[in-house]
């Protein structure tokens, strides 16, 4: 085997999930080439994530004409690829690698029939039931998805399809020196000792993509009261509030009740992943942000809506989510986070 192509349509947090897939398959086949077609807002993930050699990237979500598809049909041709993998559940992921004749392609059972054969079925059940058996017939091996544990191990299961049985290792990033260099900057800037602790917050964006659930924000009250609750028992450590072009005025709102917050803008995944990496703690919501302190080893508080915490984060004391029982982020209280902050700290 010597090519590879993996078809992650997603955001950014899918990509570094699938990181620990990559890894495995660098592993295994050291000499293959790995190439990844992803959507425009998850390719800086790639600033991190090394094991690729080639980005296609391809607006899965765009009305796209049959042009924009026969484009990225021959690009992919062209590299003549041996294995395709693809994370996406939905039948057309299948049909593409098909279309690009790789010979092992490979991806989830039970994938997601077309609308139109699911209200076919009605009036014409042999023709739809048809059309479903093909829908599958597009993958040579499909893999039985387990949608309850942690979703990198459920994207490493994909590697079942070409004989890769073992453990899912853990998310793997590497981290540019430049962007470390920077985040020691941001320290000396701030007066930071670059020994010193501090912790990192982000609060994600209320415009920010999500494939999961819809982007919750965390009130400011709320915030308020768990960065006087941790101030009051570390009032030595400092603690620093990620800011991104998406949620600046909320962060101005949290900063003009919380003056002690010092603001950082990083400007892109590597600069933020490298201020995680160095941060004693962080506290975040279910974003990007989250898999990047999973793979920084780094202690963090996640919040969760209604999507349930094992599916993002390993099972690991110094990881710990909160999941609302209301599936509401702002039901949590102050109080429960800061309980979580004390047992993992």
């Amino acid at each position: 085997m010597t090519r590879v192509l993996a078809v992650i349509p997603g955001d950014i947090g899918r990509q570094l999930l699938f990181s620990s897939t990559l890894a495995s398959l660098k592993q295994h086949y050291p000499q293959a080439d790995i190439d990844v077609v992803v959507e425009p807002r998850a390719k800086s993930a790639y600033r991190v994530i090394q094991t690729v050699g080639n980005l296609i990237v391809f607006n899965f979500e765009s009305r796209n004409g049959s042009a924009d598809w026969g484009n990225l049909i021959g690009q992919m041709r062209d590299r003549r690829y041996d294995v395709g993998l693809t994370i996406s559940r939905d039948w057309t992921a299948g049909l593409i690698l098909w279309l690009v004749g790789i010979p092992r392609r490979i991806g989830y059972a039970n994938l997601n029939i077309p609308t139109f054969v699911r209200y076919a079925r009605k009036s014409f059940p042999k023709l739809a039931g048809t059309v479903a058996d093909l829908s599958g017939s597009f993958l040579t091996n499909s893999i039985a998805p387990n949608a309850r544990q942690y979703d990198a191990y459920r994207y490493h299961d994909l590697l079942q399809g070409i004989g890769i049985t073992d453990q899912c290792p853990e998310l793997d990033i590497t981290i540019p020196t430049a962007d470390h260099d920077w985040a020691a900057a941001e320290g000396q800037r701030l007066g930071i000792n670059t020994n010193r602790p501090y912790v990192i917050l982000h609060g994600g964006t209320g415009a920010e993509n999500s494939d999961d659930e819809p982007s919750q924000l965390y009130p400011i009250k709320s915030w308020q009261s768990v960065v006087q609750g941790y101030q009051e028992r570390q009032p030595e450590i400092p603690l620093l509030i990620v800011q991104g072009n998406d949620n600046q005025e909320w962060v101005a709102s949290l900063v003009a009740v919380c003056p002690q917050l010092q603001v950082v803008t990083p400007q892109d995944v590597g600069q933020l992943a490298a201020l995680i990496d160095a941060a004693h703690l962080m506290i975040c919501a279910d974003r990007a942000p989250l898999h990047l302190g999973v793979a920084c080893h780094t202690r963090l508080v996640a919040l969760f809506g209604a999507l349930e915490p094992s599916r993002h984060l390993p099972n690991q004391p110094y990881f710990s989510g909160l999941k609302s029982l209301t599936n509401q982020v702002g039901d949590i209280s102050p109080i429960q986070v800061l309980e979580k902050i004390w047992e993992v700290s």
